[in-house]
């Protein structure tokens, strides 16, 4: 594949610092590291625009969100609280795919807050 394109854009001197640091720890040049970021973005884009809007999650990806919840409602409930209907319908979104996970940090965030408050 043939590297005759340049791209400039900006960024700030910090995340430019760290990306250079972290490919150097890997001993990769940054250049290769970006283009992979990119490959993959625009598969990712690609699988995204191609699936219809309503695509459902797969039941095994269902279940696997079932248990996380579960997991958190056990978690939070051995520390004394209780999920507000809000979140409650929250996690049944997140659990049907129809949003995901920090839509449903979005929905408990307030529950959250107060609890921390008391």
């Amino acid at each position: 594949m043939s590297k005759e394109v340049q791209m400039t854009f900006r960024i700030e001197p910090e995340l430019r610092a760290e990306f250079s640091n972290a490919a150097l720890l890997e001993d990769r040049p940054a250049a290769q590291v970006l283009r992979e970021l990119m490959r993959a973005y625009v598969i990712e884009a690609r699988a995204r625009a191609n699936r219809p809007a309503n695509d459902a999650i797969s039941p095994a990806e269902s279940r696997r969100r079932e248990q996380a919840v579960n997991f958190a409602r056990a978690s939070v409930g051995l520390e004394g609280f209780k999920p507000s209907a809000e979140a409650e319908a929250g996690a049944r979104q997140f659990i049907k795919g129809e949003i995901q996970l920090a839509d449903l940090f979005v929905k408990v965030k307030p529950d959250a807050e107060q609890a921390h408050s008391r």
